[in-house]
């Protein structure tokens, strides 16, 4: 992997994860759905759920896991030379996973979050994830150039 496709490809991670962040904080504030809390929640990891992290610290955990999925995406779309339609599936394929950890976040979270059964609150988080995969793939171009 070149340094430029580490670069371009945590750049697209982190933009994507700061839409994602900031849209489920926005609907969460809009529907009281603790939705923003559940992307941040680390509770129930052994270790570092047993401190009180600042909301920030928390949110730059979410962007280490979308710098992540950004440089896997990057790699991947410029290994196979993947065009819009098949990188726009990869970067699905990439998320996917993620829209599901909705259910064992909601069930393992010690904060109060969104029921495991909250549909409205589920729906919140998958358009989010959604909302991630698309900014993963259009950002894709505009760091090309």
């Amino acid at each position: 992997m070149t340094s430029s496709t580490i670069l371009k490809g945590s750049l697209a991670g982190i933009i994507s994860g700061i839409i994602m962040g900031l849209s489920l904080k926005l609907a969460e504030n809009a529907t009281g759905q603790k939705v923003y809390i559940l992307l941040l929640n680390v509770d129930f990891i052994p270790v570092i759920g047993k401190i009180q992290w600042p909301e920030l610290i928390e949110f730059i955990f979410h962007l280490l896991v979308s710098l992540l999925l950004g440089l896997v995406f990057y790699h991947l779309t410029q290994k196979w030379k993947l065009r819009y339609g098949k990188r726009l599936g990869l970067a699905a394929a990439l998320t996917l996973p993620a829209l599901f950890l909705y259910f064992p976040l909601s069930v393992l979270a010690r904060k109060e979050v969104p029921a495991v059964d909250n549909w409205e609150a589920f729906l919140y988080w998958s358009l989010a994830h959604v909302l991630f995969a698309f900014s993963l793939n259009h950002l894709y171009p505009v760091l090309e150039k």
